[in-house]
């Protein structure tokens, strides 16, 4: 894994910084009065509580961002369809415009900016109360359906690509920790439709405030779906993970393929392939010179770019007379195989 480090690790990494920054935020904001009666909290309490406000809910919308890029960036690894590459591209153009329309809603829903932190200021001029909570309302719809799709996207590349039953079965098993999010983000959306938070915010803000990190905590665990990937392998001998990487180790050095017992199962098992790396027709009327399409060649990965073969001939032949020895001929034929 740490070999072939991607754009997803990059978003994975930051959306964890994200995530464990909001998570910090929410255990100050219960220390300065969430689930507290607001009538047991002081004006200077309530004033520091609903100045942090803002910066969880720009933390929880950025995470969320970040989370969900990280896993249609990771899906890429796995299936890599036309259809499916531009299913990817365009969620992810939805994820960044929700979350961007979102950030500037709530950083310009006062006049000037700095009031949104500011919430001892009597003379703010902010939009109303009702107006933030549709907002909220409206994200976390379109957040809920942009998480089913995603958890629809890694179904279909699972499924895809998993030529077993068993192996699809384990990855999808993988891939429930998303339902997970899912349902989290339902809960969520069903209290903040039912709950008038105008009212006595600080006691009821207890009902939603644990489902926000909550999915985006599981949402992380979700990008981190190729960490399981070794579990879904049908095998874990270890023989056969150390003869693929020595097979690939030693491509750089003198390798030869015939002595390599992956390659030649592979090789032996392909009727189209033969021995000496000369593609062939299954029926054995066609070569790879007179072939109709590219569709008819199948070529492995170390059989492409031009290379220079030597290919010796040795005939033994039993002389009839007494008088006459064996007989060796020697052959060399020098080929160049370009592909």
């Amino acid at each position: 894994m740490t070999r072939g480090l991607g754009r997803d690790d990059v978003l994975a990494t930051i959306a964890w910084c994200l995530v464990t920054a909001l998570s910090c935020i929410e255990v100050v904001l219960v220390t300065k009065g969430v689930g507290t009666h607001m009538d047991n909290l002081s004006k200077e309490s309530l004033a520091e509580l609903f100045s942090l406000m803002p910066v969880d809910k720009m933390l929880f919308i950025s995470s969320g961002c970040f989370v969900r890029l990280s896993i249609l960036f990771c899906l890429p690894r796995i299936y890599r369809d036309r259809s499916f590459m531009t299913c990817i591209y365009g969620v992810s153009l939805a994820t960044v415009i929700v979350a961007a329309t979102s950030l500037l809603f709530l950083v310009f829903s006062c006049s000037p900016p700095s009031d949104v932190f500011n919430a001892a200021n009597p003379d703010r001029q902010c939009v109303s109360n009702y107006t933030l909570g549709r907002m909220r309302q409206a994200h976390s719809i379109s957040a809920t359906v942009v998480n089913i799709i995603i958890l629809f996207l890694a179904i279909w590349a699972s499924s895809t690509t998993s030529r077993t039953r068993a192996k699809t079965i384990k990855r999808t098993l993988i891939l429930v920790v998303g339902v997970f999010a899912i349902v989290s983000s339902l809960v969520r959306i069903g209290i903040l439709l039912t709950t008038d938070l105008s009212i006595d915010t600080t006691h009821r803000m207890v009902r939603t405030a644990p489902w926000f990190p909550i999915e985006v905590h599981t949402g992380l665990w979700c990008s981190c779906l190729l960490a399981f990937e070794p579990l879904t392998e049908p095998s874990n001998n270890p023989r056969n993970y150390n003869n693929y990487n020595m097979r690939k180790l030693s491509r750089s050095s003198a390798w030869e393929p015939q002595d390599d017992l992956w390659h030649r199962n592979l090789v032996t098992s392909n009727p189209r392939i033969s021995i000496h790396g000369m593609p062939r027709d299954t029926k054995g009327k066609r070569k790879a010179s007179n072939a109709e399409s590219e569709a008819d060649i199948e070529m492995l990965e170390n059989e492409r770019g031009i290379k220079l073969t030597t290919e010796f001939s040795v005939h033994v032949e039993n002389s009839a007379h007494a008088g006459e020895r064996l007989e060796e001929r020697v052959s060399r034929t020098p080929a160049w195989n370009a592909f």
